[in-house]
């Protein structure tokens, strides 16, 4: 075989290699700790407040030392990460399905660097749209329901449904819901889908801070966190298959 033939054929193997791992490293990335290029769901570009992390598009806002860091996951990323071959992503869906059974998901990190404890309050959590829809965040009932409605609670769904727990804030908060003094905790927030057509969707939480003295109330303090919704990529959602 002639050298140049040899040559030729060695380059086309280090090329092959190369773009192979590349396509290996973005899985990777949308799977783990980086941003989904096709995610609908962006930082506004006219925050009210807090810092984009332009690697990962999470939302960090800080307040008297408490600070709390959004970043929404789009459904082709949990379902790259979560669905594998012996286990559904209990955040699953299909574009078919109706809003109610469809789920917008948040990941949220509370790092306190205060000498006292916070509260995160489940009950002023909510996800919010430009047309005044108001969403609170999902319990597992509702994942259970939309997967039995939905005919759709195998093996795989079970094992998904089994880990949902590990995945939640409301797990990692444990008892009380309560971040300790000078302690990080984070996990998923998930909220019923808003409209497909809504341009412009926030994030609300509270936490209330321990006082100083005991016969003191607990202090609420609010982070809001803006988006938009991008109708063009959200039409271009790829399909999931089951």
């Amino acid at each position: 075989m002639e050298r140049g033939t040899v040559m030729r054929k060695f380059s086309g193997v280090v090329l092959a290699l190369g773009l192979l791992a590349v396509v290996i490293y973005l899985g990777s990335c949308i799977g783990g700790g980086m941003m989904d290029p096709t995610d609908p769901i962006l930082p506004s570009p006219e925050l009210k407040e807090g810092v984009v992390d332009p690697a990962t598009r999470g939302i960090t806002i800080t307040k008297e030392n408490v600070s709390v860091t959004v970043q929404h996951w789009s459904r082709t990323r949990l379902n790259r990460k979560y669905t594998t071959v012996d286990m559904r992503s209990p955040f699953y869906y299909l574009e078919t399905w109706e809003q109610t059974f469809r789920t917008e998901v948040f990941h949220v990190t509370i790092k306190n660097d205060t000498p006292r404890s916070v509260v995160f309050d489940f009950n002023e959590t909510t996800l919010s749209d430009e047309r005044e829809y108001v969403y609170k965040p999902v319990e597992r009932d509702f994942y259970k329901y939309k997967f039995f409605t939905k005919k759709m609670m195998d093996l795989k769904t079970k094992n998904g449904m089994e880990r949902l727990p590990q995945m939640m804030l409301k797990n990692a908060l444990g008892q009380g819901n309560v971040v300790p003094a000078g302690e990080t905790r984070s996990g998923f927030v998930a909220f019923t889908a808003p409209s497909s057509q809504a341009e412009k969707v926030w994030v609300k939480l509270v936490l209330e801070r321990e006082p100083e003295v005991s016969t003191a109330a607990y202090e609420p303090v609010e982070y809001r966190f803006d988006y938009i919704q991008d109708l063009v990529l959200r039409s271009k959602q790829p399909a999931i298959k089951r």
